[in-house]
């Protein structure tokens, strides 16, 4: 496989970093051109909807940005209400092609903690409030949902992975 070049629509060391690893374990070398733009969305998206939208506009925007990529990445991270009117995390990742092809992948969801549950009931940024779940409990799996939805890595990972692997193997790259 040859070196490829990623646009990426964001400026998120943590996202990249994550980008990187899931490269390197599909064993492709890339550059990365990762820049800051605008998703087009609300700052705290939450629909599934809405966070897919927010991926595509921020490959587009990567694309305008570096045209001569290889392909363009938008990585977005949302919330959405399901049945029981509990918010869940999730994240949409889409991949745009020089050729028009376009995929886009989304993470599994979790179920957050009511902790997280009223913050984002009362419309309140999730973003200002996620450190604080740390304190709740010394318990390793608390700890290890904190991690996770602080970080976001479970989710970032898991639909980037599913994405490149798709459009890696379409593309033949």
């Amino acid at each position: 496989m040859k070196r490829i070049k990623i646009a990426v629509g964001t400026a998120s060391e943590q996202k990249i970093g994550y980008l990187q690893e899931v490269l390197v374990s599909l064993g492709v070398e890339a550059e990365i051109l990762a820049t800051e733009v605008e998703s087009g969305i609300s700052i705290q998206p939450l629909t599934s909807d809405e966070t897919q939208k927010g991926s595509k506009n921020r490959a587009q925007q990567a694309f305008k940005k570096y045209p001569k990529a290889d392909f363009a990445i938008g990585i977005e991270v949302g919330y959405e209400l399901n049945k029981e009117d509990d918010y869940e995390i999730f994240c949409w990742v889409t991949i745009l092609g020089k050729n028009g092809f376009e995929i886009s992948a989304r993470s599994h969801s979790f179920v957050l903690p009511e902790f997280h549950q009223k913050i984002l009931k009362k419309n309140l940024f999730l973003s200002d409030y996620v450190r604080e779940y740390f304190k709740v409990s010394n318990d390793p799996i608390i700890q290890q949902i904190a991690e996770d939805i602080r970080g976001r890595r479970p989710f970032i990972v898991s639909a980037l992975r599913i994405a490149l692997i798709y459009y890696l193997k379409k593309e033949e790259f």
